[in-house]
């Protein structure tokens, strides 16, 4: 069946007419200044959320070039924001220790105040942790909405104008299914590709009684169909997800870099509560080792795929993506397991 989409996918004109129909409508895309892509969260206070994208506006209507301050963030920087976490977690792991000794111990005073004096400094670390982890943060990419066609347009160019000094677009589509309370309409996305589900029936679930579908594990705990259409060169940066994943490729080839999370403590995370937490610090294209030192002990596989291959991504697996020509790529995530907890625990999630 996936060979069979990928065949149908690749048909001359099929695209075309699937995704423009009567209108082309326009759908989630994301913008980089360059190649890289890093998911993120804005945790800005409101107020600064709402200045800089009035600011943003203001540079659009003036023409001018406003996505200077994008980017997938300084390696130094980042650096610095882990050393903050490692503080704040020696110091949790001293409270925790205080606090087990002063709960048998109540009668010795001095136990009771090393307990309130590392609480203190566990509550100072902690906002520390925070300032340093949006210290000059920007948003990596930008989020925008894009026709199909206006997509092509920008994605499908010749070599000289690909690469990291170039910007790049990652177009997307989301079939939201029911991915909770109130989504089967389709709300969970402005312009949302529900069909998905009747052109990908290898990715639709099924109730109990019927048999159950090869791709999901656990269908009741699907969220949806995710397809995202990268352009030659677009890299999505190491990560790890908390949900299984069936990936697969509908066009184009992709390189798929995968390492096991006993690899967990190599790979620099960013950490808990900075906008891009679960995504490794290191820029792999080029890593720093002077402030990466043990990035150089990781160990990863690799595969490429092509059209029609389909990939079992387990929970907490990191994955590391180049796009090695244009490309479609397709999605579901369905449940996950407790498999390789502990180690992902060691790292702070």
């Amino acid at each position: 069946a996936v060979a069979r989409t990928a065949e149908r996918w690749n048909s001359p004109g099929y695209m075309e007419k699937l995704l423009m129909g009567k209108e082309d409508t326009m759908r989630r895309t994301e913008y980089s200044p360059n190649n890289h892509f890093m998911y993120w969260v804005d945790k800005r206070p409101r107020e600064e959320r709402q200045a800089a994208a009035k600011k943003l506006n203001k540079q659009k209507k003036n023409g001018e070039n406003v996505h200077g301050g994008f980017g997938r963030g300084n390696q130094e920087e980042m650096a610095e924001a882990m050393h903050e976490l490692s503080e704040f977690n020696e110091l949790k792991d001293k409270l925790n220790d205080a606090i087990e000794y002063a709960e048998d111990h109540e009668d010795d005073d001095e136990a009771q105040e090393e307990r309130t004096r590392l609480q203190h400094l566990v509550m100072k670390a902690k906002r520390k942790k925070k300032e340093a982890a949006l210290e000059n943060w920007q948003p990596p990419t930008e989020n925008l909405r894009m026709t199909y066609s206006d997509w092509l347009e920008h994605a499908n160019v010749t070599d000289d104008k690909l690469g990291p000094d170039n910007p790049h677009w990652y177009f997307r589509l989301i079939g939201c299914g029911d991915m909770g309370d109130h989504t089967t309409d389709g709300s969970c996305d402005k312009g949302s590709s529900e069909w998905l589900f009747d052109e990908l029936t290898f990715f639709q679930p099924r109730r109990e009684e019927e048999e159950l579908p090869f791709y999901l594990i656990e269908p009741k705990e699907q969220k949806g169909i995710h397809c995202r259409f990268g352009m030659k060169g677009v890299i999505a940066e190491n990560h790890f997800d908390l949900s299984r994943n069936a990936i697969t490729l509908l066009g184009g080839q992709r390189r798929y870099i995968l390492s096991s999370p006993n690899n967990c403590v190599n790979m620099n995370l960013l950490p808990r509560g900075h906008p891009s937490a679960r995504h490794s610090a290191v820029d792999w294209s080029n890593p720093d080792l002077d402030d990466f030192p043990t990035f150089a002990k990781a160990h990863v596989n690799e595969i490429v795929m092509q059209p029609g291959d389909v990939l079992y991504l387990p929970t907490n697996w990191f994955h590391y993506i180049i796009s090695l020509e244009l490309n479609m790529q397709c999605n579901t995530r369905s449940g996950g397991g407790k498999i390789y907890r502990e180690e992902i625990t060691e790292c702070g999630f």
